[in-house]
This record gives C-alpha cells, sequence and structure tokens, in this order.
C-alpha cells in the first residue's frame, strides 16, 4: 500500500526521535487515539512501529480475527473501536460488503488509523504514570508528533483519555494542539462526557474538523457514549460529504 507524503515524513522523523507510528490506514479520514498501548511496561512495541512501517512489507490497514483471548473480549479497547466502528456505519447506512468470518473480527482498520497519547506502554494507566520519564516523554511527544501535519489532516479525531496527566480534559490543551475551537460539552449515562471541538474557519482555513474528547471506553464505558459518538461523527461526515470507505 502506498501512504501520502505527510506520513512518511512522519514515519522518518519518528526514526530518528524514536517515536511510536501506529496502527491501522494512514490513508484514513479517521483517527482514534487511546492512552498507551495495554503491554508490561518496558515491552518494545513492534507492530506498528517507525521501522515497520519503513520497511513497508506490512499493511496494518488489513482486517484481522484475533487469536488472543484479550483481544477477543468485548471489553478490550480493540472491540469497543469496532464496535463504534460499527455504529458509525449504521448510521450513514453504509453496508460492509465482505462478510466477517468470525463474530471478533477486527475490520475498523481498514478506515481507521490509530495511535496513542504516549509511548510507554504499562498494562494500567495508573502503572503507566508511575514510570520514569513519563511526563518527560508525553511532552517530546506532543512536540514531535501531534504537530505533524499527517495528524493535523484528520478530519475526525476520537480522543479516548479524560486523564490531565495525559491531556487536558477541557477546553485549552486540546484546541491548541489540534487547531480547532471548543464547541459544547454533551453528558450521556449521568456521568459519561464528551467534549465537542470544531475546525477554526477563517478565510485561509476552511478545512473542516471534528475533535471529539471523551473518556477511554474499556471498563464501563455507557452504551449511551458509543451511539452519541457515531451520532456527532456521522452528522460530520454527512455535512461535509467525507468519504470514510478508502479501502
Amino acid at each position: 500500500m502506498s501512504y501520502n507524503k505527510d506520513f512518511n515524513e512522519l514515519v522518518d522523523k519518528c526514526i530518528i526521535d524514536k517515536q511510536y507510528v501506529g496502527l491501522g490506514n494512514p490513508n484514513a479520514k479517521i483517527l482514534f487515539v487511546g492512552k498507551e498501548a495495554g503491554m508490561p511496561i518496558d515491552s518494545e512495541l513492534i507492530h506498528g512501529s517507525s521501522q515497520l512501517w519503513k520497511e513497508n512489507k506490512i499493511d496494518y490497514s488489513n482486517r484481522f480475527i484475533p487469536e488472543e483471548e484479550k483481544l477477543r473480549n468485548r471489553n478490550h479497547t480493540w472491540q469497543k473501536y469496532q464496535r463504534l466502528y460499527n455504529l458509525i456505519l449504521d448510521k450513514l447506512n453504509i453496508c460492509d460488503t465482505i462478510s466477517k468470518k468470525d463474530f471478533y473480527e477486527i475490520s475498523f482498520v481498514e478506515n481507521v488509523f490509530t495511535t496513542e497519547l504516549s509511548t510507554l506502554p504499562a498494562p494500567k494507566t495508573s502503572d503507566a504514570k508511575k514510570q520514569k520519564g513519563f511526563k518527560t516523554a508525553l511532552e517530546l511527544r506532543k512536540d514531535i508528533f501531534w504537530k505533524s501535519p499527517f495528524i493535523f489532516k484528520f478530519p475526525i479525531i476520537l480522543i479516548f483519555a479524560t486523564d490531565n496527566k495525559y491531556i487536558e480534559t477541557y477546553r485549552g490543551e486540546v484546541c491548541k494542539l489540534f487547531d480547532v475551537e471548543y464547541s459544547e460539552q454533551i453528558i450521556c449515562a449521568k456521568t459519561d462526557k464528551l467534549w465537542i471541538h470544531y475546525s477554526i474557519e477563517t478565510k485561509n482555513n476552511v478545512f473542516p474538523k471534528l475533535v471529539i474528547h471523551t473518556r477511554q471506553l474499556t471498563n464501563g464505558a455507557s452504551n449511551e457514549l458509543l451511539e452519541k459518538i457515531a451520532d456527532v461523527v456521522s452528522d460530520f461526515i454527512k455535512k461535509y460529504d467525507i468519504k470514510i470507505k478508502v479501502k
């Protein structure tokens, strides 16, 4: 698969600066952002690494059937991502023309790119924040990765991390990093919240952009939250006629 100039330049920069890249389809219009990879501390993030993207031997946009038991758990992050993706397709009346081979099959990677706020893996958020250099590494990534042209050009960005240790939960930092303006807060199921942001429209910049900031989807995210995210995303896609199926 071929990738655009912005992505190739980011991969080169990530090799130099030892930054994790991500998984899924770099040509996608939707970006999912988690906290960190749920792996043991000090694990090497091989899949989705800058070096493997550079070698271009693996197509991370291929759907797959997970064999690991944890990835077949319906509360696992990627299964939640899959459910959200399915809801968005349903609300857009987009039919998946390829029949699923397995109930747990992951197909959202065909039309979504996903990455992490932190390059330091950890099994739990509480463990992640205790790591030496956590804050420094996070700030470095914000300068190198999040301000790249590749990230800037995503029209739809969903951030699943309501923790000020990672990114400011309310208005300031999200607006600054992604060049958007805060629009509104939506409360779902009493406690789940969405912070909605849209691109700043000027004479020279009318690029439509939606940034949704909300909680991580594992450990109790409500069905209402997933439905509301899908509603906001699908309405935005319809308004701007965004072609989200790129594969």
